[in-house]
């Protein structure tokens, strides 16, 4: 019985540590990509796109944990959509992964962003003429470089 409540004591510790692992490779692959394309294109919508990301970062936790119940909740978009396939995601440890996701992802992209931009583009060009293609000039040149 002992060994029982020690074990719950740590499901806290637990839930947090498996949120954010999950969290970090989410935000990792999704703003990778993300902040590569804003920062070597200007396109119609890029300055919108940026204060959309960007947008946690100056909101009040309480209004980003708002927002994210009222998508997320019964009557919510995400939350009808959800409820068609018989899933309810409030209050699960999914939403916790999702807002954890919400609240991290403009501050690695911010910073994604800013390496992206750092990096010389004579020397992706000159991997290109030396015959590589864009994914291995990603790979090779760019991400280490950043």
């Amino acid at each position: 019985m002992d060994m029982l409540i020690h074990l719950n004591d740590w499901f806290p510790v637990w839930l947090s540590l498996r949120a954010a692992v999950l969290s970090a490779i989410i935000v990792t692959i999704a703003s990778l990509p993300v902040a590569r394309l804003l920062a070597g294109k200007r396109f119609w919508g890029c300055d919108l796109l940026e204060s959309g990301i960007t947008l946690p970062l100056v909101l009040p936790p309480s209004v980003v944990g708002y927002v994210l119940l009222v998508l997320i909740g019964v009557n919510g978009p995400l939350g009808r959509l959800l409820s068609k396939f018989g899933y309810s995601m409030v209050f699960t440890w999914g939403a916790v992964v999702m807002a954890a996701t919400v609240v991290s992802f403009p501050l690695m992209y911010q910073s994604a962003r800013a390496a992206f931009a750092s990096v010389n583009p004579n020397l992706e060009k000159a991997a290109r003429t030396l015959g590589a293609g864009e994914l291995r000039i990603f790979f090779t040149v760019t991400l280490p470089l950043a």
